[in-house]
């Protein structure tokens, strides 16, 4: 019998990984360490990566990733990537860190108490619970792409009408590739999308009615 790498329970016949935990590798939530080959949940830094006492004394790590940051609190790879957000990180044993809401800024508080990014989210948000609709605020959504395993984040899942919600705020080239790129991905994976503008928000009771069938 076997210990399971990522969680630490028996395996049979010495595999690497349980059953649940397999069926989190499936799901891309557990992925394997490519320095060790060691299986870790997806946030978590793996025991290989972690600093030595000999490396906290000559040299600070970056405090989001583990991995040497020239004696500056961040690696310049995570400052590129956060360093315009306000992310919620857990650290643990002060040697293992995780990061819990990558995206950052949830500042706006809506009616059934979800913490969302803006005004116009909080206003889909607080809409669905006013008609009594079942929403989950920005699921993981996993799909492949070259063999590969991928996650976006919609901004919501109607769990009862199996669709999801993407509001389109910018208008800037780079934010439009990416919303091409997200449609071609819903397609693909055989996916009901709803795309928001500003102009359906200021008229959700039409919009909603017209895309759910709502009566």
């Amino acid at each position: 019998m076997g210990k399971c790498q990522a969680c630490g329970k028996g395996t049979k016949f010495n595999f690497p990984l349980c059953k649940e935990c397999n069926e989190l590798k499936e799901q891309g939530k557990i992925v394997q360490c490519a320095n060790c080959g060691k299986w870790n949940e997806k946030e978590v830094i793996c025991e290989c990566k972690k600093p030595t006492d000999n490396r906290l004394e000559n040299e600070l790590t970056c405090i989001i990733c583990g991995e040497p940051s020239n004696k500056k609190h961040f690696c310049l790879k995570c400052w590129k990537k956060y360093h315009e957000k306000s992310i919620d990180i857990r650290i643990t044993n002060c040697n293992a860190t995780q990061i819990l809401d990558e995206y950052g800024n949830k500042k706006i508080k809506c009616s059934d108490g979800v913490w969302v990014r803006s005004r116009a989210e909080s206003m889909i948000s607080d809409w669905f619970f006013m008609k009594k609709i079942r929403v989950v605020y920005e699921p993981d959504f996993f799909y492949k792409e070259n063999e590969e395993t991928k996650v976006l984040h919609p901004d919501f899942f109607l769990p009862d009408y199996n669709v999801y919600i993407e509001y389109c705020e910018l208008t800037n080239k780079p934010y439009l590739r990416k919303k091409e790129y997200t449609e071609k991905v819903y397609k693909e994976n055989n996916k009901n999308v709803i795309i928001m503008s500003d102009k359906d928000i200021e008229n959700r009771d039409k919009f909603f009615f017209e895309k759910l069938g709502i009566n």
